[in-house]
Parts: C-alpha cells; structure tokens; sequence
C-alpha cells in the first residue's frame, strides 16, 4: 500500500508529459502542414494518432496530406520521366529559371505535358540562380532550382506551387503550457 501513491503520482507524471509532447508534436505538424512539408507533418500526427486514436483533427489532416500526395503524383511521376537535355543558368532569377524548365517540358513532349507554375514567393526576396545540369528529369531541375533558391516545390493538381522553403519554427519550451 506504501508504494500506490508513488505508483499514481509516476503515471499522473508520465500522461502529463505524454499530453505535453502529443501538443508539442501536434502544433510542429500544423507548422509542417502549413508550410508544404507534408511528410515531416505525417510522421508527426502518425505519433499523435498511435498516442490518442480517437484525435479526429489528426485523422483529417492526415486524410488530406493523402489526398493532397495522391493528387500530385501524377504531375510529378509525368515530371520525373520527362529528361531535359540541358539546363544551363548562369546569375539567372529563379522565376526564369522555373519557367524555362516548364517551356522546355512543353517542347520536349511535344505540346502534350504543360506545366502550370503558381509563383507563391513575395516580391524582392527572390535569389538567383547557377546551375549546369544535363540528361535530368524534369522535378530534379525543378527541385534543384528550388534548393538553390531557399524555396521548395510543391506538385498540386494541375500546376507546381514554388513556394519559400518552410523554416520549421522551434517547439515551444514553455513549462506552462
């Protein structure tokens, strides 16, 4: 009987921080989530979820990150068999950059595959961009203008979103929360 409110008080300790790190891992997926960073916010509302099954804002995003991948796979599977001959920039906008890669798309298929770019990076804090690649898939160009930029890419339906790279903000570590 000596060791029950020890027992209680361990397992009273033990959910507190169970709660404290599923709200921690909860607000880092939003985080994710909201800055395109879809697999980073799967892993995380994966651990909410096999923490508290019954979490349904966990189960819905994680239903709309599916929906959202599936939706973009086939731009991006078309991207990735599409092979640029060339893509030669020297001190060029990223902008530039991004829209040769989609009009060499078009005129490598032909006309039959185009590429919807929706530019989603504010005025003035565009880098540019120097790169020299040959014989690459159509994504790769495009992922490695948009890590030589400090922006991502982002397959949706029917156009690639380039967008800025999503900084991931620290985790709180107020103890009051």
């Amino acid at each position: 009987m000596k060791w029950f409110p020890l027992l209680l008080l361990i397992t009273v300790a033990t959910l507190a921080a169970q709660t404290k790190t599923d709200k921690a891992n909860f607000e880092q997926a939003v985080r994710s989530f909201q800055g395109g960073d879809y697999e980073t916010a799967r892993m995380l509302w994966e651990t909410v979820v096999a923490n508290d099954p019954k979490n349904q804002a966990a189960q819905n995003y994680l239903r709309m990150i599916q929906a959202r991948q599936k939706a973009g796979t086939s731009l991006a599977a078309n991207l990735k068999k599409i092979i640029l001959p060339k893509v030669e920039f020297q001190e060029t906008s990223a902008r530039e950059a991004v829209t040769f890669v989609a009009r060499q798309v078009t005129k490598q298929t032909g006309g039959k595959q185009a590429v919807n770019v929706v530019w989603m990076v504010p005025e003035g804090t565009e880098k540019t961009v120097t790169l020299s690649l040959q014989n690459i898939p159509a994504s790769e160009a495009l992922k490695y203008i948009a890590e030589a930029s400090n922006l991502q890419v982002e397959y949706d339906n029917f156009a690639v979103k380039i967008k800025p790279a999503a900084a991931l903000a620290p985790a709180s570590t107020d103890s009051r929360q």
